[in-house]
């Protein structure tokens, strides 16, 4: 009975823990606590047709992994027919560090749970995944070095097709991957993005259809103040699962 008792101690404890850790709006910034190292660094060397392809520098003041330096991101368009390049997520991001520029992916602690046939947690992303990248959108998070952010999607640059694929990431540290969050932090963090570049402002539907006009920097600005984002936030507060 003793070691029962224990168990479920341990499990009242962390779901207690859970519900206290609870994500706010509260919790979340536009900016950094603090900035990150190494901004402004020329952006290491790459395929010819992704520096072709990009739209501006790629972002250096922007620590996706929470570990102080500033990572390289990319602006990626998506193959809109055979005849034109592939771009896997790898070179969407590449993480700063001390010595330069590296890629992401623990592969060998993937390879481990391929293995032994573990299940790998939901939402990771491959390194060498076929994706494209918009010009990403970051929250700051009170609770967590690595913050949030949206620029993954199938939808950019033909941006108001699949606003439902604009999923929210954060880094997964374990795997070094980012991974898609949990649905309620997805809303939070959304509803946040909302507030924050949506409130006050008023954009005519050629701006929905064509934001990288309204803000070429950062024209997800843009797009999660459309009808459609806001749609694919009602399906996800009905708990509709997003493609």
């Amino acid at each position: 009975m003793k070691k029962i008792w224990i168990a479920l101690l341990s499990v009242t404890v962390v779901v207690v823990s859970t519900q206290a850790a609870a994500l706010q709006q509260a919790d979340l910034s536009l900016k950094p606590a603090a900035a990150c190292k190494g901004a402004g660094r020329p952006a290491p060397k790459m395929k010819e047709t992704v520096h072709a392809e990009t739209v501006g520098a790629a972002a250096t003041t922007i620590d996706l992994n929470g570990d102080g330096w500033c990572d390289w991101i990319m602006t990626l368009a998506y193959p809109m027919n055979t005849g034109l390049p592939e771009y896997g997520a790898k070179e969407a991001i590449l993480l700063g560090t001390d010595k330069g520029a590296r890629t992401f992916g623990n592969i060998e602690k993937m390879r481990q749970h391929w293995r032994k046939q573990l299940p790998a947690p939901e939402g990771l992303v491959m390194p060498d995944g076929v994706t494209r990248m918009a010009p990403a959108l970051v929250a700051y998070s009170s609770k967590s070095k690595a913050p949030y952010f949206i620029g993954f999607s199938n939808a950019y640059p033909d941006f108001m097709a699949h606003a439902d694929s604009y999923a929210v990431y954060q880094w997964n540290t374990e795997f070094d991957t980012p991974q898609t969050v949990s649905n309620a932090d997805y809303l939070t963090v959304m509803k946040f993005l909302r507030k924050q570049y949506c409130e006050g402002r008023h954009y005519s539907n050629q701006d929905f259809q064509h934001p990288e006009t309204s803000n070429a920097d950062h024209p997800l600005e843009v797009v999660v103040c459309s009808p459609q984002m806001a749609d694919a936030i009602k399906r996800a507060e009905r708990g509709v699962t997003r493609p």
